[in-house]
């Protein structure tokens, strides 16, 4: 038993979440980088990044084409 990791501050009494509120995590991920689509996006930036298919400099790029929208 711990903390729900949505960051409600209440206690999840079986896994990670209480009941929808791990809905409240991904609409809190997704409303972060200006939704689902721009939050595929970096999530398949850092899979290539990671597998060696793009280097750190396209992969920066990306990220900070992606959160410059959201400032």
């Amino acid at each position: 038993m711990g903390d729900c990791k949505c960051g409600c501050g209440n206690e999840a009494k079986i896994g990670d979440f209480i009941p929808g509120h791990d809905q409240k995590l991904r609409v809190s991920l997704e409303n972060e980088v200006g939704g689902i689509f721009a939050l595929q996006d970096l999530i398949q930036a850092a899979r290539k990044y990671s597998y060696g298919e793009t280097g750190a400099e396209d992969f920066l790029n990306l990220v900070r084409r992606v959160f410059s929208k959201r400032a």
